[in-house]
C-alpha cells in the first residue's frame, strides 16, 4: 500500500480482498467504516474506489470487501 498525491491507493494481494482474483490495485475513495462484515474471525470493510491498471490508468469504478487488517494504519479507517 502506498499514499497518492491525494489519496490512499491500496495494493490488494488475492487473499485480502473477497470475491475476486489476482493483485488488485485500488484508489479508495470511501470505506463503509460503520458496517464491516465479521467473515473467517476477522473484520471486513466495503471499501469503494477506482480500479488502476499496472500503467496507472483508471480502469473503473469498484467495491470490494477488504480485510481489515489490511487498512489499520493507513489512514483509511480514521
Amino acid at each position: 500500500m502506498h499514499m497518492n498525491a491525494d489519496r490512499l491507493v491500496l495494493l490488494l494481494a488475492e487473499r485480502d480482498y473477497l470475491y475476486g482474483s489476482g493483485t488488485l490495485t485500488l484508489r479508495v475513495s470511501a470505506v463503509e467504516r460503520d458496517a464491516p462484515i465479521n467473515y473467517d474471525h476477522e473484520l471486513w470493510y466495503y471499501v469503494h474506489g477506482m480500479q488502476l491498471g499496472f500503467d496507472g490508468r483508471e480502469l473503473g469504478d469498484r467495491v470490494v470487501v477488504v480485510r481489515g487488517r489490511r487498512l489499520v494504519g493507513t489512514g483509511a479507517l480514521n
